[in-house]
């Protein structure tokens, strides 16, 4: 998804293209608390995906004027951060 501002409609097609079942539990790429101990680059990886689906919901939540400043703060700072540690 592009970095141009999105909208429902954009955000709404990215998730119907968008599978995340196989991080749901019992998924091939589910993981838990000890799996994370253990290989946290594999997982990191995992979150990193399952971001790049959810960014979009949270670029548009950051533009909506119902949403308070210092949640769109917050969500913003999230957003920045998990950038950094997952480039698209």
């Amino acid at each position: 998804m592009s970095n141009k501002k999105p909208t429902f409609e954009s955000v709404n097609a990215h998730f119907e293209k968008a599978d995340l079942t196989p991080y749901a539990a019992g998924g091939q790429k589910h993981f838990s608390a000890a799996s994370a101990a253990a290989k946290p680059g594999d997982v990191l990886k995992k979150i990193c995906s399952i971001y790049q689906v959810v960014r979009p919901f949270l670029a548009l939540a950051s533009t909506l004027p119902l949403i308070p400043a210092k949640w769109k703060t917050a969500i913003k700072t999230f957003m920045t951060l998990m950038d950094t540690l997952c480039p698209a």
